[in-house]
């Protein structure tokens, strides 16, 4: 027997790697998926940077208590807007610290702390992240509640 060589005819031929409609269906996938989840995970970094802007705001005022208790010296903190400040009462012309928010937000409003560390008024109304806060400061800074089911 001999070999007989085997012509390919176009229709036979082997076609290896994908057409042009193939690979804009499959990006047009990718496309929609990522339309899709992309501004969920934004949202959800947004969501993070808040609550860790607030947890900041919290220990900050909580640093503030504590600063005031171990020198003995009262201080006032000046809320207005998305802006923070620290005066000590001494001097309230020039700000100690000075801090702005990008999620939160505050009517003018002042906290003073006493040379013990507590802070009065007991509580700090602002919005954050559009929604109204309502901050309870007696538990927050004071520590006068065991209940930390705000937190």
């Amino acid at each position: 027997m001999t070999k007989v060589p085997i012509l390919l005819t176009q229709k036979n031929s082997i076609v290896k790697g994908f057409t042009l409609i193939e690979l804009m269906i499959v990006m047009s996938i990718v496309a929609l998926l990522t339309g899709l989840v992309g501004p969920l995970a934004i949202n959800s970094l947004e969501k993070a940077q808040a609550k860790e802007e607030m947890l900041s705001m919290k220990n900050w005022l909580r640093k503030i208590s504590y600063r005031a208790f171990a020198t003995g010296q009262a201080y006032t903190v000046k809320l207005a807007g998305k802006n923070i400040a620290l005066h000590s009462n001494d001097d309230m012309q020039t700000a100690i610290v000075d801090k702005n928010f990008e999620s939160l937000f505050f009517q003018p409003q002042e906290l003073i702390y006493n040379e013990k560390g507590f802070v009065s008024p007991p509580s700090l109304v602002g919005s954050y992240r559009g929604n109204t806060l309502t901050v309870d400061l007696a538990q927050w800074v004071n520590g006068e509640s065991a209940n930390n089911d705000n937190e």
